[in-house]
């Protein structure tokens, strides 16, 4: 509910999901290029350094009296010893000799590794494009380090590595390959640091993009939550708030215009506040001053009802109609100074046991005379029991007028159907 009821934690949130995906692909792309160029550099350095050193080893063959197998172990012992490391250096190769076609029935006779490396360091698939390559191959693998060389049952230690292997020939003896195999820990160590260096410095990237819209935010957010607070102030009633102005930037002319717009709201209140009082004066003055000549008239009317036996029957009609008319006016009376009592706020409910039959037939009759000049008849359906209720009767009797007064001035003329059910 937090974060969808605050703009500040929808912003952050925002931002925090754009920027780890925009820090994240620019750190995996930029990790995955620094890597590839530590690799093709490696890759590019071991195959230099091994074509020399290839190159050299034939050399020392063309050049060497080897005129006994005894000779050649000896040149092959010292091509080894020549280039076994012997200080511990990772970026040194590893050296192996091995046999490709020799002419020889002792297989063993001619191989050679530095270090005791295991024969099985070098992948078959690796020989075969040796073999079928007067070029450089190579590819990624492991330095297999054995206690024995021929019967390599112990490994002590798997060492990744760049694998770079060639063939070269000696006179009378055959075909053999020359491998050198550098170890990749240096350069998986630097790939390694730069991965937890990207890594650290993206979350201190987001982490400050965040501080920065964080602090830009609240920059906006802080006037605008001001204002809403003002705002529900206003609402409540409490026209003395106003919002600060500071500068002149958007904000401030927001506080202008807002405050300018509170200025006016309260003017315009204050306006309709005096205009309902002097409405209110005036319904009640309006009701008060005609009540004392209705009275008068409702005294004459009542004599004129009391002798209406005395008359003809047009203007015991008359009469009739005269006292029923004076009382709906003195109804009419009493509800406009209950409106203006409602507008005072003095109102309050009268109720008192009732029968809701004889409230509506009271109604009715009232209402039956501009019922037939409307051309509408009522026919009013009820229990044949009194239907008693707690209710206000003033109150239900103008309910009931309104509802049935725009039923005959809406109804068109026809009958008019009025049922009270239990």
């Amino acid at each position: 509910m937090r974060f969808t009821n605050s703009l500040s934690f929808r912003v952050l949130g925002t931002t925090l999901l754009l920027s780890t995906i925009l820090v994240s692909t620019l750190a995996s792309v930029l990790n995955q290029r620094l890597g590839d160029g530590i690799r093709e550099s490696k890759i590019e350095s071991a195959l230099n350094e091994s074509q020399s050193k290839l190159f050299q080893t034939e050399n020392r063959f063309a050049l060497a009296e080897i005129t006994s197998v005894a000779d050649f172990r000896d040149a092959i012992d010292r091509t080894i010893t020549e280039f076994a490391d012997t200080k511990g250096n990772e970026r040194n190769p590893e050296i192996e000799i091995l046999q490709a076609n020799s002419k020889s029935t002792n297989f063993y006779l001619y191989e050679r590794a530095t270090n005791q490396i295991s024969k099985s360091s070098i992948p078959i698939d690796l020989r075969k494009k040796v073999l079928a390559s007067k070029e450089l191959q190579y590819q990624y693998g492991e330095i297999i380090y054995t206690s024995s060389y021929s019967t390599p049952v112990s490994f002590e230690k798997r060492v990744p590595a760049l694998l770079v292997g060639g063939q070269f020939n000696i006179e009378n003896f055959g075909k053999f390959e020359m491998y050198f195999l550098y170890s990749s820990a240096p350069e998986d160590a630097t790939i390694s640091l730069i991965s937890r260096t990207l890594f650290i410095g993206a979350i201190a990237l987001v982490l400050v993009l965040l501080f920065i819209v964080w602090v830009a935010t609240r920059q906006v957010i802080t006037p605008i939550k001001g204002a809403a607070e003002i705002a529900e102030k206003l609402s409540a009633g409490d026209f003395a708030e106003r919002m600060q102005v500071e500068g002149a930037d958007e904000i401030a002319r927001l506080a202008l215009s807002f405050n300018e717009m509170a200025n006016t709201l309260q003017i315009q209140i204050s306006r309709l506040e005096n205009l309902s009082r002097v409405q209110q004066r005036f319904v009640s003055d309006v009701s008060h001053e005609l009540r004392t000549p209705l009275t008068t008239l409702k005294m004459a009317s009542d004599l004129i009802y009391r002798q209406r036996d005395n008359f003809d029957s047009t203007i015991s009609r008359s009469a009739e109609l005269l006292t029923a008319q004076l009382e709906r006016f003195e109804n009419l009376l009493t509800e406009l100074l209950e409106v203006s009592r409602f507008d005072a706020g003095v109102v309050s409910l009268e109720p008192e046991v009732v029968d809701i039959v004889s409230l509506v037939e009271k109604t009715l009759e009232a209402l039956n005379p501009i019922a037939h000049g409307h051309g509408s008849t009522f026919h009013y359906a009820h229990p044949s029991e009194p239907v008693m209720t707690v209710v206000d009767p003033r109150r239900m009797d103008r309910i009931f007028r309104n509802l049935l007064s725009n039923a005959i001035a809406y109804g068109a003329g026809n009958p008019i159907q009025v049922e009270i059910r239990t």
